[in-house]
């Protein structure tokens, strides 16, 4: 029997020949090394049950030599992913020399950031954080890479401009296109890419305001006002943390004001005017304590005022009118030592005027007309020397106006009617009262 090895070959030695090397020769062959045998003979001196065994065997040693690797490439090339969990399937194609594709080879998928980005043994790729990462493919010594960008920005930026109403707004430019984010209307970035500023006032924006906002999570600025935008605020605004200056005033949002917007510690402007906001005001509100304005002017929100808003130390405006909040002013509202503006009318405030309010040096405007507050105004108003503004008309205050308030300068308005009020009747007082040019009070109190 001769022993036939995989690597024999006789493709070149003519049709029904077979070459054995290295191998027992057949009987009455001599020598080691090659010889030429016709297939005929030796499957002569093979028994019945061994032809085909050995048929196969001298197929296998006669067949060409196996293919080897010698290219590698990935499609796609280059891929986006636009949100965390988004996947793209990458597909290795590997070619021996004669650009043949070999489909049974094994590929080994690694990915150079696992924080970015994960691939699995079939070359899926699934976006795990914002950055941009290579995936490779490997065959033997071969590899061949694909970029894949996870850009949560531009996924983030497409779905508000799907939630407001996007193809409807009067200024779009470049939004949904493949050009840089900072091209896009209304969009500014850092000079590290992070948009840091969404501006999009009276611009026709309609729908809901996205939770998928905060994932613009180094936003510092984000004017909506002046649109047509409804449904709730999202809490998720909460977790903006760098945000500096929010302004959502003239919608139609509706809901309560979402606590978390207590989180925001870098908040210098709030303003939620004129929309149709309901529920009562978080006291959480009072932790943005480097607020420098804070308006929720017509709104609908009820119950009182928190007494923590008495600690927005940087507050220099505080619009809470044109609601219907209830209960007294409280008195912590005498802490705004920057205040300079206060504003309640409008409301369904009850009890007396805090004398507190008398230690606001920097108070030019104050209005708390259309109320129900009750009492006297107190002596400490005499306090308020930056005064322009007083309007405490339509309310049940009663009594004497404190003659302290002839120590101000003149006021440039000041409304006391519709009141039980009435105006010292001495000289000095009644000098101050004439130079005010705006002025609409009650007569003068009896001597």
């Amino acid at each position: 029997m001769p022993v036939l090895r995989r690597h024999e070959t006789c493709g070149d030695r003519g049709p029904g020949m077979v070459v054995l090397r290295e191998g027992r020769l057949p009987a009455g062959g001599q020598g080691r090394g090659v010889r030429v045998f016709p297939l005929t003979r030796i499957l002569s001196r093979i028994p019945r049950f061994g032809v085909g065994l050995a048929v196969a065997a001298l197929a296998a040693g006669c067949g060409t030599e196996p293919s080897v690797p010698s290219t590698i490439t990935i499609s796609p090339a280059s891929a986006t992913l636009l949100r965390l969990g988004e996947t793209v399937q990458l597909t290795a194609t590997v070619r021996d020399a004669d650009e043949r594709i070999l489909s049974n080879v094994k590929v080994d998928w690694t990915t150079w950031d696992e924080r970015v980005a994960a691939v699995d043994r079939t070359g899926l790729v699934t976006a795990i954080g914002k950055g941009e990462v290579r995936v490779l493919a490997r065959v033997e010594r071969l590899e061949a890479s694909s970029t894949v960008t996870v850009d949560l920005q531009r996924g983030v930026l497409l779905r508000i401009y799907d939630a407001m109403g996007g193809p409807g707004w009067d200024y779009s430019w470049n939004w949904g296109t493949d050009e840089p984010i900072d091209t896009w209307w209304g969009v500014t970035t850092d000079t590290a890419g992070n948009v840091v500023a969404l501006d999009l006032p009276s611009n026709e924006l309609t729908g809901t305001i996205p939770a998928e906002i905060a994932g613009l999570e180094n936003l510092q600025a984000l004017s909506l006002h002046d649109n047509e935008l409804t449904g709730p605020i999202p809490p998720e605004l909460g977790n903006l943390t760098e945000l500096t200056d929010l302004r959502l005033y003239d919608n139609e949002l509706t809901g309560p004001i979402p606590p978390q917007i207590g989180n925001l510690m870098h908040l210098r402007f709030l303003s939620l005017t004129s929309n149709k906001l309901t529920g009562t005001i978080p006291p959480e509100l009072g932790n943005i304590q480097g607020a420098a304005a804070l308006s929720v002017h017509g709104n609908d929100l009820t119950g009182p005022i928190p007494p923590e808003l008495g600690k927005l130390g940087e507050l220099s405006v505080l619009d809470l009118s044109e609601n219907a909040l209830t209960g007294p002013i409280p008195p912590e509202l005498g802490n705004l030592e920057n205040l300079g503006a206060l504003y309640l009318s409008g409301n369904d405030l009850t009890g007396p005027i805090p004398p507190e309010l008398g230690n606001l040096r920097r108070l030019q405007d104050l209005r708390l007309d259309e109320n129900r507050l009750t009492g006297p105004v107190p002596p400490e108003f005499g306090n308020l020397f930056r005064l322009r503004y007083l309007s405490i008309d339509n309310t049940l205050l009663s009594g004497s106006l404190p003659r302290e308030l002839a120590d101000l300068r003149p006021v440039s308005r000041f409304y006391w009617h519709e009141t039980d009020l009435c105006s010292p009747p001495d000289e000095r007082f009644q000098e101050w009262l004439a130079l005010i040019r705006g002025r609409r009070g009650g007569g003068k109190c009896e001597s």
